[in-house]
């Protein structure tokens, strides 16, 4: 991270702080309320990567995930084992193997037999439409600005589990076919 981009120390406004506790403490709060048959935050995102992006690499997901291919392979494993991927024949190169969600991951994804999105949606049935659409679009502002604002080689070296930020300009994602921003 260059100095001119973001400098090494700084004050940072009152609100920043409130943001990053408030992330902080959610993502905590549905870490430790779902137990331990929830996905782990990374398996979790590497998942909802491969339901909105099948079929595709154990590389391209390693990079739209921000990390290392043996860090995914690793966690491709553990998907594996659990039913929620499985690896197909890249119909044009016999050489690799592509990954797809399976019905349990798909079903993961979409809530139907996850702890943390079912609590995630229960807390969101609190607000009105306008305010999920806002949420949703600040949301994926606030993560394409943080990721933008990183230069991949020092957030990488500073970050202690071996994750790189994403690509700037570039999401992790895309929406899945049908489904809009408030849904």
């Amino acid at each position: 991270m260059s100095k001119e981009t973001i400098p090494a120390q700084r004050e940072v406004p009152a609100d920043v702080a409130a943001v990053q506790y408030d992330l902080i403490r959610i993502v905590r709060t549905l870490r430790v309320r779902a137990g331990r048959d929830a996905l782990a935050s990374g398996a979790a995102s590497a998942l909802y990567t491969v339901v909105t992006n099948a079929p595709i690499r154990t590389t391209e997901l390693a990079d739209r995930e921000g990390v290392t291919t043996p860090t995914m392979s690793r966690v491709v494993a553990a998907l594996e084992k659990s039913g929620m991927v499985a690896r197909t024949d890249d119909p044009t190169d016999g050489r690799v193997t592509l990954l797809v969600a399976t019905a349990d991951g798909e079903a993961y994804v979409h809530g139907k037999t996850s702890v943390k999105a079912q609590m995630l949606a229960t807390a969101l049935d609190s607000l009105d439409a306008d305010q999920r659409v806002e949420l949703t679009q600040s949301l994926g502002r606030l993560g394409d600005a943080v990721a933008a604002a990183c230069d991949a080689a020092a957030c990488e070296a500073a970050a202690s589990d071996g994750v790189a930020p994403a690509e700037p300009g570039r999401r992790r994602t895309e929406r899945p076919p049908g489904r809009r921003a408030d849904e």
